[in-house]
């Protein structure tokens, strides 16, 4: 599995409200923004923040409803997923892939193009981890 996923890619953080979350990572300790985009048909806000070695990614739903409403809902802001770099998301897919199920039967869309998808949290001790790549 390991020569399959490159590194830590983002960390990502479900909010209620980018600016205030801004407020926070920008304005008070100094994290430059990289990009911000919408994805998923307008229903997501993801803004990457540099953190050195990763990306802090923000994570604003824009709809109602929305499985991220049901998130924050049940959680509050916080951490909501680990994501890790792969060639390619197909690898999920692909014979034994990385030896844990997709929790989805497509790829999402993710920032600039990338593709992601999330890994069955039954089998990684409840944490979300999501690969992201081409």
């Amino acid at each position: 599995m390991r020569d399959r996923i490159r590194g830590l890619d983002h960390i990502g953080l479900v909010v209620p409200d980018t600016e205030q979350a801004l407020a926070l990572w920008r304005d008070r300790l100094g994290f430059v923004v990289l990009h911000a985009e919408v994805v998923n048909q307008g229903s997501v806000l993801l803004t990457h923040l540099d953190l050195g070695a990763v990306h802090l990614q923000l994570v604003q739903p824009l709809v109602r409803p929305h499985p991220l409403h049901d998130w924050l809902d049940r959680h509050g802001t916080g951490l909501h997923h680990l994501g890790f770099a792969v060639d390619t998301v197909d690898v999920a897919w692909q014979g034994d892939g990385v030896g844990i199920p997709p929790a989805q039967p497509t790829p999402h869309q993710g920032v600039q193009g990338k593709r992601s998808v999330f890994l069955d949290t039954r089998c990684t001790g409840g944490v979300q981890l999501e690969l992201t790549g081409s």
